[in-house]
């Protein structure tokens, strides 16, 4: 009997009625409740009681947990329906809940700051907490190099209309923007995200006509978003000099890595970067240009116009994982069985895809809307390595499921290989084996070549602005001179204004929050890479290599796990091989057809 793949998820499990759960309802009640008891046991802990404080401790995971569970399941129900007043309002209560966690979280940060040496050391090696040890040292370590804790609060408190305001001002401009698009002879003013993509139109009359009023667009707006810009790296930048902290100091330590290991990735792209750049160049032969614009970087020469029934995509993708481990192969079975993935195109739902975590059940649910393509095949395996992540963690404390966006990737980017790799192998033609390629390439540039650009792009700009401010012009060279570093003299026409629509160098959480993406994809690739290598025994290594994310650097990672010394360049090398491989491959098939 054939199996039945349904498109759509169950929420009904996780809490019975959606929206309208008693069970919703009662937990909401029940962490406030926990919320303002925490506040108070926090206010009267003991600094030198250590057993009193590993069991706050586990209190506070446990609140952390069922907090967390909650906002990602009313993400969830906003995913489904974005126009449901009632699930803004469930929002709105899950944000109350995470501002008051904040808070907590810096009472403990004061307690920790005020613990005895000789208690420190005894509540570091206490039986309950040795397992999420790595996290209260890092919390230590972070609260020893800022302000006095009542400065940080008040920092925390002025950056809400400051700071974090600016960041939403900037959402709020980004928003408004309409971009006139003409179709059919008609002109209708769209959204920025809705203008975009006709930037991914196969006719390039189309992709130049919306290019154009794009930069048009900007252009009239760049003296704001300028000004927004230098607001918010103002901001940090004195924040840092109060801090006295470095420029990329926030950044490597949010990401569990080291500056000079980052600085040694960089060098080993830059290296490699003319192979990226035979690539564009073919690209541009294949689709009869003597050079490319900026709008045809992200189309495929090469289209595969199957499509494959969600049924076989749900195979391929189960018997991929089941290829490189039974473990891997029977959770994807069960994501299918127990309806984990909601994958139905239709009306109402949200743009893109995710993967929520459900720490209390210990499962995930995956969004996203299926299509048919192979790119949405690997957006399933994709998310599916981060409900494995997810997974592998769900039996560990909840401090040790903390894990930072240089790792976070780890799983799916791995996944991802396997179940493209694959196709590539067994693809039917050289068309559809060029359209494959290509699709690896284009998505593993992205984070090999253009990230690693906005990094450059960005530490420059701070540099720049600890000098006064900078204009839209001044902001527009320096984002144009990497892009000439990245594409060489392949392009005859730049988006000079780029980086007004690259919400990463908005975020007021993070600094540099481009390059984490980078070192996630690469330290998967490098993973993937020695799996292919040795075979039947490392899926074990790869369990526990995850397992650990939330309590080691990337550095302890990859020198525990798999022996490499990654602050060595060969590591990064080797990360990079899966990408050039594919060009390589793709360039000798495609030399047939220029």
């Amino acid at each position: 009997m054939e199996k039945v793949f349904d498109e759509t998820w169950d929420l009904d499990s996780l809490y019975p009625g959606g929206k309208d759960s008693s069970e919703l309802t009662g937990l909401i009640t029940k962490l406030k409740h926990d919320l303002s008891v925490l506040h108070d046991k926090t206010a009267m802990a003991d600094p030198a009681d250590t057993d009193s404080l590993a069991a706050l401790f586990e209190e506070v995971q446990t609140f952390l947990i069922e907090s967390f569970e909650l906002d990602e399941y009313i993400v969830c129900l906003y995913a489904v329906n974005v126009n449901d007043p009632d699930v803004a309002h469930l929002s709105e209560e899950s944000d109350f809940l995470k501002t008051g966690f904040e808070d907590l979280k810096l009472d403990i940060d004061r307690i920790i700051g005020q613990m005895p040496e000789d208690g420190w050391r005894e509540l570091l090696e206490h039986d309950d907490v040795k397992a999420y040890q790595f996290y209260l040292q890092e919390r230590k370590q972070a609260m020893d190099d800022k302000l006095p804790i009542e400065m940080e609060k008040m920092i925390g408190t002025l950056s809400v209309n400051g700071f974090n305001g600016w960041a939403d001002y900037y959402e709020q401009m980004m928003g408004d923007l309409r971009i006139p698009i003409e179709q059919d002879g008609k002109t209708e003013e769209l959204s920025v995200g809705q203008a975009m993509s006709y930037l991914f139109s196969y006719n390039r009359s189309t992709r130049r006509k919306t290019a154009s009023s794009v930069v048009n667009v900007s252009e009239k707006h760049a003296d704001a978003f300028a000004a927004i810009l230098n607001r918010i790296s103002g901001f940090r930048l004195d924040l840092y000099r109060q801090r006295g902290w470095r420029l990329l100091k926030e950044a490597m330590e949010a990401n569990r890595i080291q500056e000079e290991t980052v600085q040694t990735m960089v060098s080993a792209i830059k290296e490699n970067m003319s192979i990226a750049q035979s690539f564009f160049s073919r690209k541009a032969e294949l689709m009869g240009l003597k050079k490319l614009s900026w709008y045809d970087t992200s189309v495929p020469s090469f289209t595969s116009e199957n499509e494959l029934p969600y049924r076989e995509a749900a195979e391929k993708i189960i018997t991929q994982f089941h290829n490189f481990s039974e473990k891997l192969g029977d959770f994807a079975e069960k994501a299918f069985r127990e309806r984990w993935i909601e994958a139905e195109n239709r009306k109402g739902k949200m743009h893109g895809g995710f993967c929520a975590n459900m720490p209390v059940a210990k499962e995930s649910r995956i969004f996203m809307t299926y299509n048919g393509s192979y790119q949405d095949v690997v957006t399933i395996a994709h998310e599916l390595g981060h409900a494995y992540h997810n997974h592998i963690l769900h039996d560990e404390p909840a401090f040790a499921q903390e894990v930072s966006t240089s790792v976070a990737e780890t799983a799916s980017t791995f996944a991802e290989n396997l179940v493209l790799d694959a196709a590539i192998e067994h693809a039917e033609s050289d068309k559809k084996k060029i359209a494959l390629l290509e699709m690896k390439i284009m998505n593993g540039l992205k984070y090999q070549a253009e990230m690693p650009a906005l990094f450059l792009f960005e530490q420059k700009m701070y540099e720049k602005r600890k000098d006064g401010p900078l204009s839209a012009g001044e902001i527009s060279e320096l984002m144009g001179r990497e892009m000439e570093h990245l594409y060489g003299d392949l392009i005859d026409e730049y988006n000079p204004f780029t980086w007004m629509t690259v919400s990463q160098l908005f975020d007021t959480e993070l600094a540099f929050y481009n390059i984490p993406y980078t070192i996630g994809y690469l330290f998967s690739n490098g993973i993937y890479m020695l799996a292919k290598e040795q075979g039947e025994v490392f899926p074990e290594k790869y369990d526990a290599l995850l397992r650990d994310t939330g309590r080691m650097t990337v550095e302890d990672l990859a020198w525990h796990h798999l022996g490499r010394d990654i602050k060595e360049k060969a590591f990064w090398d080797a990360s990079l091989q899966p990408v050039i491989l594919a060009i390589n491959e793709y360039l000798e098939l495609t030399m047939k057809y220029v």
